[in-house]
C-alpha cells in the first residue's frame, strides 16, 4: 500500500493494487530429491567429526593455557613473597645494628668518657683556682705607632680621631 501527500499538506490515499493481483504466470517448479551416495554421506560425517575434534582441541588448549598462566603467576608471586620476607629480615637486622652503633657512639662521646680520655691519654688536668688570672682594664686603650709599623691612611686616621674623641 502506498499513500502519497501533496505539497499543500492535504493527504490523498492511493493504494497499490498490484499487491492484491494474482500472478497469471505460474511457474512450474519441480522438486527433485537427490539421493546422496554413501561416500558423500561418509565424507560429510568425517568433516563434522573433524570439526568437532578441532573445536575440542581448541577448547582443551585454551584450558591448558589458562592453567599454565595461573601456575606461572603463582610461581612468580611465591618468589616475590620470599624476596620480600628476606628483605624485611635484612632490614630488621640492619635496624638492630644501627641502634647498637648509635648507642656505642653516644657512650664514646659522653662527657665522662671525653674527660677520662683527656686526662689519661692526653695528660690534661682539670682547672685549678691558681691557674685563673684576672686582668683589670680600667685605663683607656692606647695605640702606639712606631717607625716600623705601617703608616695609617686617611681613613684610618679619621677612625682613630673619632675613637679618641668619644
Amino acid at each position: 500500500m502506498k499513500q502519497s501527500f501533496d505539497m499543500g499538506g492535504r493527504g490523498t490515499a492511493a493504494y497499490d493494487l498490484r499487491a492484491f493481483q494474482t500472478n497469471t504466470h505460474t511457474r512450474s517448479s519441480r522438486l527433485t530429491v537427490k539421493n546422496p551416495s554413501r561416500q558423500a554421506i561418509l565424507r560429510a560425517r568425517a568433516r563434522e567429526k573433524a570439526a568437532m575434534i578441532l573445536r575440542g582441541l581448541l577448547a582443551a588448549s585454551l584450558v591448558v593455557t589458562v592453567i599454565v598462566a595461573t601456575l606461572c603467576s603463582r610461581v612468580v608471586l611465591t618468589e616475590l613473597s620470599t624476596q620480600i620476607s628476606q628483605k624485611k629480615a635484612e632490614l630488621e637486622s640492619t635496624s638492630t645494628e644501627n641502634i647498637r652503633l648509635e648507642a656505642e657512639v653516644e657512650a664514646k662521646l659522653s662527657a665522662r668518657n671525653v674527660e677520662e680520655y683527656a686526662t689519661q691519654k692526653l695528660g690534661m688536668s682539670t682547672l685549678d683556682k691558681s691557674q685563673i688570672t684576672y686582668i683589670k682594664l680600667n685605663d683607656g686603650d692606647e695605640v702606639e705607632l712606631t717607625e716600623a709599623s705601617p703608616k695609617a691612611g686617611l681613613l684610618d686616621q679619621l677612625k682613630l680621631a673619632l675613637s679618641s674623641f668619644l
